[in-house]
């Protein structure tokens, strides 16, 4: 693929501080709950996925009257944003479902901005999927959700990811905004997915981006992220890339971002911890 990058914008910071007023921060950890975390208004608030966690690996593929993939995203539900993180589940012959067990988490991240918002997705063998045009420098786009069931998140080479396609090639015929991945059909010919959400920020909103990657096998790396954008500022930080095997039963094998802790105060830097060989691309505004 030619071209994805994402450009920093650092004129008019003023402006953005006052913009970028604040930011929101959740978390849900489960391995049964189908129902979602009520976050924001999604009237007021935009919100995107800063972390995932757990066996994406595992759901759906027995099938049933409504069978279940593991789950973690944020999505609109009667106006408002929710927080999903289950696994995976069948349903059986009286329409309970009957869960794997595996259980996942997901973080996310709100910010007080609407502008521009627009939502795209992909799912398993799909080519990529055009969410929206380049737009200006402020046009950001973060990963909003991630799916996954048998066997589609158990290689290294696994990812899903949102890129800013500047020159075009076979697979992104028009420049713009893309959600895409490489994740196979399971068997039994259930998808893992991906969904982005799109955003145009305030003027004078900085950005500032990168990738951790943790190559140790039951191991983990923490560093902080955002330092670029200095710490006299709130900021909101999310994934635009996960990669790797997600076939862990543990909730701290994954690719976390998170706010300062209250210790260190809200002008600190974020942080990223990635666990076992995986690598995860963020991007964080101001």
């Amino acid at each position: 693929m030619a071209g994805p990058e994402i450009e920093s914008e650092e004129e008019m910071v003023g402006e953005a501080q006052d913009a970028l007023t604040d930011w929101n921060f959740f978390t849900r950890t489960t391995a049964t709950n189908l129902t979602g975390l009520t976050i924001a208004n999604a009237s007021l608030e935009t919100c995107f996925l800063s972390g995932v966690a757990g066996n994406l690996n595992e759901g759906d593929e027995l099938g049933g009257v409504a069978s279940h993939p593991s789950v973690a995203r944020v999505s609109i539900v009667s106006g408002n944003y929710q927080l999903f993180a289950h696994g995976g589940a069948f349903t059986n012959q009286v329409n309970d479902p009957v869960f794997s067990n595996n259980s996942i988490k997901a973080n996310a991240t709100c910010i007080p901005v609407t502008a521009g918002r627009t939502n795209g997705s992909w799912t398993s063998l799909d080519t990529p999927h055009r969410i929206t045009d380049l737009g200006t420098s402020l046009r950001q786009c973060f990963l909003s959700g991630v799916s996954g069931v048998s066997g589609v998140w158990n290689s290294a080479t696994n990812f899903v990811r949102v890129v800013k396609v500047t020159t075009t090639d076979a697979t992104h015929p028009m420049t713009g905004w893309y959600i895409e991945g490489n994740l196979p059909e399971n068997p039994g010919g259930s998808d893992g997915s991906a969904s982005a959400v799109c955003l145009d920020f305030p003027t004078g909103t900085e950005f500032v981006s990168g990738e951790r990657t943790s190559t140790t096998e039951g191991g983990s790396t923490t560093t902080f992220i955002g330092i670029g954008l200095g710490a006299t500022v709130k900021k909101g930080c999310g994934l635009t890339e996960i990669k790797g095997a997600f076939n862990v039963n543990s909730t701290a094998d994954g690719i976390l971002i998170t706010p300062p802790t209250a210790a260190e105060g809200e002008a600190s830097a974020w942080h990223m911890t990635v666990s076992n060989p995986k690598i995860g691309k963020w991007t964080c505004a101001q």
